[in-house]
C-alpha cells in the first residue's frame, strides 16, 4: 500500500479523472482486525482524493464470508471503496457473493475471455455472466483481452473496462508514466461522476 501512494503521488498530476487503483487482498488479510484502519491510512495518503480505490476479493482461494467479513466489506464499500470480485467463475464463491456483497465490480476471468469467437457455445457462459452483470447493476471487467476480436466482441456488449495485452503488458512505474503523458488527461469512460 506504501509503494502504491509513493508511485501515484509522483504521477498525481497526469492520472485522468477517475483514475482506479485496484489492489487483490488475500481472505487473511481481509479478515484482519486491522484491515479496516489500513485501507482507511491508504486512502488519506494519496495527494489527489478523486481516485477511485477499489479492493478486489479473489475467488482463487477461499473466503470466509462470515457476518464480520461481510460487514468489514460492506462497511469499507459505505465509505468509498470500490468492491470488486477477480477472478469471477474460476474459484469458491461465485453467486454466493453477489447476495452478500456490495460488489460494484465482477471481473471476469480470462479463461472466459479467451473463448470469445472461438465458436458460437464458446461464448455462451460469458454471455450469461454479462447479461447477470448488468441486471444486477455491476459493472464488468474483462482480464485478459488479447485480440481484437475479444475487445470488439466485448464493446458490443457494452463491457467498458478491459484489460490485457492487446491494450498493454505490465509496465514499469517508468513505463507508465511514459504512457500517461502520451495521451491527454480526460475523465475516463464509465466511471461515476
Amino acid at each position: 500500500m506504501t509503494q502504491v501512494i509513493g508511485h501515484m503521488n509522483i504521477l498525481a498530476e497526469k492520472l485522468p479523472d477517475g483514475f482506479h487503483i485496484s489492489l487483490n487482498f488475500s481472505a487473511s488479510h481481509i479478515t484482519s482486525p486491522t484491515f479496516v484502519e489500513e485501507c482507511l491510512h491508504f486512502r488519506s495518503g494519496f495527494s489527489r482524493q478523486d481516485l477511485n480505490l477499489v479492493i478486489e476479493v479473489t475467488e482463487r482461494e477461499p473466503l470466509d464470508m462470515s457476518e464480520d467479513t461481510i460487514r468489514t466489506l460492506n462497511g469499507l464499500h459505505e465509505k468509498g471503496f470500490g468492491i470488486a470480485l477477480d477472478d469471477f467463475g474460476t474459484g469458491y464463491s461465485g453467486l454466493s457473493y453477489l447476495d452478500t456483497l456490495d460488489i460494484d465490480y465482477i471481473k471476469i476471468d480470462s479463461t472466459f475471455v479467451s473463448r470469445v469467437n472461438a465458436s458460437a457455445e464458446s461464448t455462451v457462459i460469458l454471455d450469461v455472466v454479462l447479461d447477470l452483470a448488468r441486471k444486477l447493476s455491476i459493472r464488468i471487467v474483462a482480464e485478459g483481452v488479447e485480440t481484437r476480436g475479444q475487445a470488439d466482441y466485448l464493446r458490443h456488449n457494452h463491457v467498458v473496462f478491459m484489460q490485457g495485452y492487446y491494450y498493454f503488458r505490465p509496465v514499469s512505474l517508468q513505463g507508465l508514466a511514459m504512457i500517461l503523458l502520451s495521451r491527454p488527461r480526460v475523465r475516463l469512460e464509465g466511471t461515476p461522476p
